[in-house]
């Protein structure tokens, strides 16, 4: 019976891994260091197997799919955003619909009641 409770603590932390993740391997400052790191064999190069290892193994390996889920974790929250802003205006739509239908009823009404007073006016001669 705890296994669901475990499969959720281990679901929001892999979450939490993966958008800390994408808050750091998205970053200009992340972007300088793979720079730097990629010069390193110009001026060293001994580096080169290092660079190698960390560009192939870890930068591909590990950061990549970090930054994939990281990033439709960000999206998420948008999309729920963007629900609630859909619903609102559909919402408001709807209220308006009913509003227009409202004034086009009282016109109609209106129009009615001016034809009726006109017709009676024309039946009358003015005094």
């Amino acid at each position: 019976m705890k296994t669901p409770k475990l499969l959720k603590k281990l679901s929001r932390l892999n979450d939490q891994i993966a958008l800390r993740a994408n808050a750091v391997f998205a970053t200009m400052g992340f972007f300088w260091f793979c720079l730097i790191l990629t010069l390193l064999p110009l001026k060293w190069p001994a580096t080169m197997p290092f660079v190698q290892y960390a560009s192939s193994g870890v930068l591909q390996l590990v950061a990549l799919p970090l930054l994939g889920v990281g990033t439709l974790l960000a999206a998420r929250a948008s999309d729920k955003l963007a629900k609630e802003q859909h619903d609102a205006v559909m919402e408001t739509v709807n209220d308006v619909r009913e509003m227009l239908s409202e004034l086009h009823q009282l016109h109609l009404d209106l129009h009615i009641k001016v034809s009726e007073v006109l017709e009676n006016r024309g039946s009358h001669p003015p005094a």
